[in-house]
């Protein structure tokens, strides 16, 4: 890991260097006031359906948990949790720190339970992302030098074997149950592991003996994902109608791999420079390339934080009038 976070910093660093000593502030605003404001708002409700799709299968995990799967419930947590998410470098694990208290403090999950459906939803989503991005790679590094050669390797290797892992995770479910099973720990905090994994397990053998739940979650992945390409290309069309929509799907994925990278929180930086300079590979004029970056991670980031805070205050001022007694008078 120390490998790929090293590799990462030598070429983004590189890219970054390069897009400054370029930079236009003049054109860069031209770029910007160029878009229309109904595009922006086509995309920014785009955006919501994402989030939307994202906490319903945080519910539907939840019942196949047999658990408390209440939407707006639900909604308010992953709210918690994308505002913590924006403040925590790469893959944001404090904003699944986040989603697993509240899921015991606000619906009653166990603490193994609460880790077990932010893990399953993680496991899920991240197979997805990455099987996208291993096809994405595989096409993108025999066309651009810089993902040739020792970075080609490193990223293939990280793919795979995270790849492998969740496999493994998945199908070896019945042996790795075994295997935790045979196991006594003796610590506290190997008895707390412990009971977690028996739950995982357990509930990944849940999911896998629903007919069909399994490959309906990996579809669902699948389409959330696919609809960030989607808002990439509409966006790119508002510059230009000169463009490879299959260039700008794998670059989307390959930045969001790279915002894996905890350089900034939120993968701040690492994002924006390495979709700022593919989109230039692409022949997209360099402050266009930089506008259609920010832009698109507004829509991406800022927006959806700027929903979360309205939500979380919406929710707030809603459990206080639950709380206040309705014959409580004014003295």
């Amino acid at each position: 890991m120390r490998v790929v976070r090293r590799t990462g910093y030598v070429v983004l660093l590189f890219l970054f260097v390069i897009l400054i000593l370029t930079f236009d502030l003049k054109s860069f605003v031209d770029s910007i006031r160029k878009v229309p404001v109904l595009g922006i708002i086509g995309l920014l409700l785009i955006q919501v359906v994402s989030q939307i799709l994202v906490n319903y299968q945080w519910c539907r995990i939840g019942k196949v948990m047999n658990k408390e799967n209440d939407f707006f419930k639900m909604l308010y947590i992953n709210a918690r949790g994308m505002i913590m998410e924006s403040i925590t470098p790469g893959v944001k694990l404090g904003g699944e720190v986040t989603r697993a208290y509240l899921l015991k403090s606000e619906m009653n999950y166990s603490y193994q339970e609460a880790a077990t459906l932010v893990t399953i939803q993680k496991m899920v989503s991240f197979f997805s992302f990455f099987v996208i991005n291993l096809f994405a790679f595989a096409h993108l590094s025999g066309k651009v030098a810089i993902f040739q050669g020792f970075v080609r390797v490193v990223v293939f290797l990280f793919l795979l074997t995270f790849l492998g892992l969740l496999v493994i995770m998945f199908v070896g479910t019945n042996i790795l149950e075994n295997k935790v099973k045979k196991r006594k720990p003796k610590r506290k905090a190997s008895i707390a592991l412990h009971k977690y994994m028996m739950v995982l397990l357990r509930n990944i053998k849940v999911l896998k003996s629903i007919k069909g739940e399994m490959y309906k979650q990996f579809l669902l992945s699948f389409a959330i994902w696919i609809i960030y390409p989607l808002k990439m290309i509409l966006l790119v069309n508002l510059f230009t109608a000169e463009y490879n929509w299959v260039f700008l799907t794998e670059i989307t994925f390959i930045s969001y791999m790279v915002g894996m990278i905890p350089l900034m929180p939120g993968g701040l930086g690492g994002f924006e420079t390495a979709m700022t300079s593919l989109l230039v590979l692409m022949q997209i004029e360099k402050n266009e390339a930089l506008a259609i970056t920010l832009i698109f991670r507004f829509i991406t980031f800022w927006f959806v934080i700027l929903l979360s805070l309205l939500y979380i205050g919406g929710w707030k001022i809603g459990e206080r009038k639950k709380n206040v007694p309705k014959n409580q008078t004014c003295s």
